[in-house]
């Protein structure tokens, strides 16, 4: 649409909202929509978000030190987030429709992951993580999870997993709210969106009615010390991610996803027999490396090591 001032015509800003869990994503989506010069991500600038008390910073500033300084910090700015938030939701919150989304008809792309690499992408980097982190993947399966402010989702939460279920539908009911108001959504599958980003992005705008000039290639990770594009291609569609996988951890993950959900979603349950009840020693040392590390490069598996240029696999 133009809006015509004086002589000038200016073209009309799509607002396009994007959510999605942690690590399906989210980031590299949005780097991509963000090379369409009239698309904007936010209702309101950041300019806009009340400043939170000095006082109350300088005071944490000068009476806390390390762990404990970090966490108060943290949860004063989620604070403030949350209030911003109530009129435009975090990325990573439970979806949900406001008034002030509807009034600014936003366009919205929900972006989903199989819950079984979910999982592991999660245990690997726990963003937001509070407390110590857990030795394997079973345990970090069966730890409570506390959420931030911001997400929209009660404090405490008996497992990682129900973040899955929970934001997960919340996708699903967010697409019925929207078409409802006859405002179009897109939910983009992660497995999809890392074998053609490019391709994908586009066709999603293209769904939400928006015209993205040729979007460039992004063959590096937007993480740091994450594998090149070409690496993850090959390790998502072979699902290498299976060989992280105990009898354990798949039936933890059965016992707390939502079936329906998944299913709308177009993931399958696996069964808890096709994998072995204790990994192979290498790959359980791979892992809590890992999970050990926090912010660590990937540990590909140790029964098929890739080789970070060229994506080929080889035996070991």
């Amino acid at each position: 649409m133009l809006i015509h001032g004086g002589s000038t015509a200016v073209m009309e800003p799509h607002v396009v909202k994007i959510f999605g869990e942690r690590n399906t994503g989210t980031r590299a989506l949005g780097a991509l929509v963000r090379q369409v010069p009239n698309v904007t991500h936010r209702i309101r600038p950041r300019s806009e978000i009340p400043p939170f008390d000095g006082a109350v910073e300088a005071a944490i500033e000068s009476q806390m030190r390390g762990h404990w300084r970090r966490l108060y910090l943290h949860a004063l700015r989620d604070d403030q987030a949350a209030t911003y938030a109530q009129d435009d939701p975090w990325k990573h919150a439970l979806p949900r429709l406001t008034d002030s989304m509807i009034e600014a008809r936003v366009k919205t792309l929900l972006l989903v992951r199989n819950p079984y690499s979910w999982l592991i992408g999660l245990a690997r980097r726990p963003y937001h993580l509070k407390g110590p982190q857990a030795q394997t993947l079973d345990d970090f399966a069966a730890r409570p999870w506390m959420t931030e402010r911001r997400e929209g989702l009660p404090a405490v939460l008996a497992s990682p997993l129900d973040l899955w279920s929970r934001k997960m539908r919340g996708c699903l009911d967010y697409r019925t709210a929207a078409h409802e108001v006859g405002l179009p959504s897109k939910i983009i599958r992660f497995e999809a969106f890392v074998q053609n980003p490019k391709a994908t992005a586009a066709m999603g705008l293209h769904d939400l009615g928006i015209q993205a000039q040729p979007l460039s290639d992004m063959p590096k990770n937007t993480k740091e010390k994450e594998p090149d594009l070409t690496v993850l291609q090959r390790y998502y569609t072979q699902e290498l991610w299976r060989a992280r996988l105990t009898r354990e951890t798949v039936r933890r993950v059965n016992a707390r996803v939502d079936w329906d959900v998944a299913g709308a979603l177009d993931y399958q349950r696996l069964d808890p027999h096709d994998f072995p009840e204790v990994l192979p020693e290498a790959e359980a040392q791979a892992m809590r490396a890992e999970m050990a590390s926090l912010a660590s490069p990937v540990h590909w598996p140790a029964s098929q090591a890739l080789h970070r240029e060229t994506g080929t696999a080889a035996a070991t």
